[in-house]
Protein backbone atom coordinates (compact mmCIF):
# COMPACT_ATOMS: atom_id res chain seq x y z
CA UNK A 1 0.00 0.00 0.00
CA UNK A 2 1.41 3.37 -1.00
CA UNK A 3 2.00 5.96 1.73
CA UNK A 4 -0.33 8.94 1.17
CA UNK A 5 1.32 11.32 3.65
CA UNK A 6 2.28 14.80 2.48
CA UNK A 7 4.99 15.36 5.10
CA UNK A 8 7.80 13.28 6.56
CA UNK A 9 7.11 11.82 9.99
CA UNK A 10 9.85 11.98 12.58
CA UNK A 11 9.93 9.24 15.24
CA UNK A 12 9.52 10.40 18.83
CA UNK A 13 8.87 9.13 22.33
CA UNK A 14 6.98 11.98 23.99
CA UNK A 15 4.70 11.57 26.97
CA UNK A 16 1.30 13.15 26.59
CA UNK A 17 -2.29 12.91 27.68
CA UNK A 18 -5.57 13.37 25.88
CA UNK A 19 -9.14 14.27 26.64
CA UNK A 20 -11.98 13.09 24.40
CA UNK A 21 -14.70 15.59 23.61
CA UNK A 22 -17.62 15.38 26.04
CA UNK A 23 -15.49 13.42 28.55
CA UNK A 24 -14.02 14.56 31.86
CA UNK A 25 -11.10 12.18 32.41
CA UNK A 26 -7.64 12.80 30.97
CA UNK A 27 -5.84 9.64 29.83
CA UNK A 28 -2.16 8.95 29.22
CA UNK A 29 -0.74 8.36 25.77
CA UNK A 30 2.61 8.45 23.99
CA UNK A 31 3.41 10.42 20.84
CA UNK A 32 5.38 8.06 18.59
CA UNK A 33 5.88 10.28 15.54
CA UNK A 34 5.23 13.85 14.46
CA UNK A 35 4.87 15.63 11.12
CA UNK A 36 3.89 19.16 10.10
CA UNK A 37 0.26 18.08 9.89
CA UNK A 38 -0.24 15.29 12.38
CA UNK A 39 1.12 12.70 14.76
CA UNK A 40 0.96 9.05 15.64
CA UNK A 41 -0.24 8.28 19.14
CA UNK A 42 -0.17 5.12 21.24
CA UNK A 43 -3.03 5.04 23.71
CA UNK A 44 -3.68 2.78 26.68
CA UNK A 45 -7.37 1.98 27.04
CA UNK A 46 -9.82 -0.90 27.07
CA UNK A 47 -11.61 0.10 23.87
CA UNK A 48 -10.73 2.16 20.83
CA UNK A 49 -11.67 5.80 20.47
CA UNK A 50 -14.10 6.41 17.60
CA UNK A 51 -12.53 7.59 14.36
CA UNK A 52 -13.44 11.23 13.81
CA UNK A 53 -13.33 12.05 17.53
CA UNK A 54 -11.86 15.39 18.55
CA UNK A 55 -9.07 15.03 21.11
CA UNK A 56 -7.52 17.71 23.26
CA UNK A 57 -3.82 16.95 23.79
CA UNK A 58 -1.17 18.04 26.27
CA UNK A 59 2.27 17.08 24.96
CA UNK A 60 5.31 17.10 27.26
CA UNK A 61 8.56 18.34 25.75
CA UNK A 62 11.78 17.75 27.70
CA UNK A 63 12.94 21.28 26.79
CA UNK A 64 10.09 23.21 28.46
CA UNK A 65 8.19 23.34 31.74
CA UNK A 66 4.62 23.63 30.44
CA UNK A 67 3.08 21.08 28.04
CA UNK A 68 2.05 22.02 24.51
CA UNK A 69 -1.71 22.20 23.99
CA UNK A 70 -3.23 20.97 20.73
CA UNK A 71 -6.53 19.73 19.34
CA UNK A 72 -6.76 17.08 16.67
CA UNK A 73 -9.08 14.64 14.93
CA UNK A 74 -8.50 10.90 15.21
CA UNK A 75 -8.16 9.76 11.58
CA UNK A 76 -7.48 6.04 12.09
CA UNK A 77 -6.95 3.52 14.90
CA UNK A 78 -5.80 -0.09 15.21
CA UNK A 79 -5.23 -2.51 18.06
CA UNK A 80 -1.70 -3.25 19.32
CA UNK A 81 -1.00 -6.81 20.37
CA UNK A 82 2.74 -6.65 21.08
CA UNK A 83 2.87 -3.73 23.54
CA UNK A 84 2.01 -4.59 27.17
CA UNK A 85 1.39 -0.94 28.15
CA UNK A 86 -0.49 0.51 25.18
CA UNK A 87 -3.49 -1.20 23.58
CA UNK A 88 -4.16 0.98 20.53
CA UNK A 89 -2.30 3.14 18.05
CA UNK A 90 -3.89 5.90 16.02
CA UNK A 91 -3.20 8.85 13.78
CA UNK A 92 -4.24 12.36 14.67
CA UNK A 93 -4.58 15.24 12.24
CA UNK A 94 -3.81 18.47 14.05
CA UNK A 95 -6.52 21.12 13.88
CA UNK A 96 -5.43 23.68 16.46
CA UNK A 97 -1.94 24.30 17.82
CA UNK A 98 -0.13 27.56 18.52
CA UNK A 99 2.31 28.18 15.65
CA UNK A 100 5.28 28.76 17.99
CA UNK A 101 4.42 25.59 19.94
CA UNK A 102 4.17 23.64 16.69
CA UNK A 103 7.64 24.73 15.59
CA UNK A 104 9.05 23.95 19.03
CA UNK A 105 7.49 20.47 18.87
CA UNK A 106 8.81 19.87 15.35
CA UNK A 107 12.24 21.21 16.28
CA UNK A 108 12.41 18.90 19.31
CA UNK A 109 11.55 15.73 17.36
CA UNK A 110 13.78 16.76 14.43
CA UNK A 111 16.76 17.23 16.77
CA UNK A 112 16.22 13.76 18.26
CA UNK A 113 15.84 12.25 14.78
CA UNK A 114 18.97 13.92 13.42
CA UNK A 115 21.04 12.66 16.39
CA UNK A 116 19.87 9.11 15.70
CA UNK A 117 20.63 9.48 11.98
CA UNK A 118 24.24 10.49 12.79
CA UNK A 119 24.88 7.26 14.73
Amino acid sequence: MEDQRKYKRFPSQLNARYLEENKEEWKDCRIINVSREGMGVEVYMQEAINIGSFLQLEIVLPVRKEPIDAIGTLMWVRELKEDPKFNFVGGIKLITIDSEDKWELLDCVYEDWSKEEEK
